[in-house]
């Protein structure tokens, strides 16, 4: 059990540090594995100790795990309930698609990003005539702001520059699409693309604000997806706290 322990507390401290070489994006996702891996390790270290306040405790802490299995289970309900990834399950033709920015590497969209450009591109090959806004501003430490770089790649991509409107601001959800909603056509039919985790949040932002989207969403690779559920559980406490 010990070593199970310690075990376990490694390849929590491995994952998030594999990720961030990767990406060089740390958050609270990764943030969150780092801090179980230390729990761990420390559990492990000090077992004993550990096991006499677990049987002291046992019925609370066992409560509070089922309680916090019980949130994650809902959570993720939602967020599959709300995921659309194929273009062709929209109900509606979209004249603007807003792509929302995610991490960047060396002037480059990082591979979350560019799995949200890609799922972009996918509906423009059927709707040629769709324009688009890319909204991100600069992380800490950039030079140059996400938007600029996702307009950079979807021109490489062969859409036409004139097409593409940088929102350059937004640091936030509620900001790309508050800064983006001022920058439609009035009247316009709206198309958010992000990640597919991230349709729920994004979704239930427009609707506070008053912006009637639709959604599609891009798949993660696998070795995201711990880290962005994660995240995301957070963020999503944080919206709905904010809205009160």
């Amino acid at each position: 059990m010990k070593r199970g322990l310690f075990l376990a507390g490694l390849a929590f401290i491995i994952y998030p540090v594999a990720v961030y070489v990767q990406s060089t994006n740390m958050d609270i996702g990764l943030a969150f594995f780092l801090v179980v891996g230390l729990f761990l390790i420390a559990v492990s270290h000090w077992f004993e100790l550990s096991s006499r306040i677990y049987k002291k405790n046992r019925k609370l802490l066992i409560t509070m795990a089922a309680l916090a299995v019980a949130v994650v289970l809902m959570f993720e309900f939602f967020i599959f309930k709300n995921t659309v990834t194929d273009p062709g399950d929209l109900k509606e033709k979209a004249d603007t698609i807003l792509v929302l920015g995610a991490g960047t590497k060396n002037g480059r969209p990082g591979a979350v990003l560019k799995g949200r450009l890609d799922k972009a591109l996918d509906y423009e090959n059927n709707h040629p005539e769709v324009t688009f806004i890319v909204s991100g501003g600069k992380g800490i430490g950039k030079d140059v702001s996400e938007g600029e770089i996702m307009k950079n790649y979807l021109v490489e991509k062969g859409v036409s520059a004139d097409r593409i409107t940088i929102e350059d601001k937004a640091t936030s959800t509620n900001e790309n699409i508050l800064y983006a909603s001022k920058l439609m056509k009035k009247g316009s039919n709206l198309l958010i693309v992000t990640s597919d985790f991230h349709l729920f949040r994004a979704k239930m932002i427009a609707k506070e604000l008053g912006v009637q989207v639709q959604g599609l969403g891009a798949p993660l690779h696998i070795r995201h997806v711990p880290q962005a559920h994660i995240r995301e559980y957070f963020a999503i406490v944080h919206t709905l706290w904010s809205f009160i």
